[in-house]
């Protein structure tokens, strides 16, 4: 009998791939992977780099397969490294970005 996967899709693997440009227009890397919180229906993070950028604030052109970041580059690349989503990891995050 086959195993079902009972893991909610994640509706935002689409942009896995695409461009990151940050607020200078300046290419930066690209979407590596995509935190999806599936009881919230809510993008949380995208991993560029390794590093973590939160989603909330991103403009996606899918014609152009590219995202752009309100953040420079050198705040993304000082990031914290994309863990586990945890309170104190979304703390972290919050902080390095200075999000409230």
């Amino acid at each position: 009998m086959e195993e079902q996967n009972h893991t909610p899709d994640n509706p935002y693997t689409a942009i896995e791939g695409y461009g990151v440009y940050d607020a200078h227009g300046e290419e930066i890397g690209e979407v590596e992977t995509t935190v999806y919180d599936a009881p919230s229906d809510v993008l949380k993070y995208l991993s560029v780099n390794g590093r973590v950028v939160p989603a909330d604030r991103m403009e996606v052109d899918a014609e152009s397969g590219r995202v752009t970041v309100p953040y420079d580059g050198e705040k993304v690349t000082s990031a914290p490294e994309m863990q586990e989503p945890s309170g104190e990891f979304d703390e972290a995050v919050r902080e390095h970005y200075g999000n409230p």
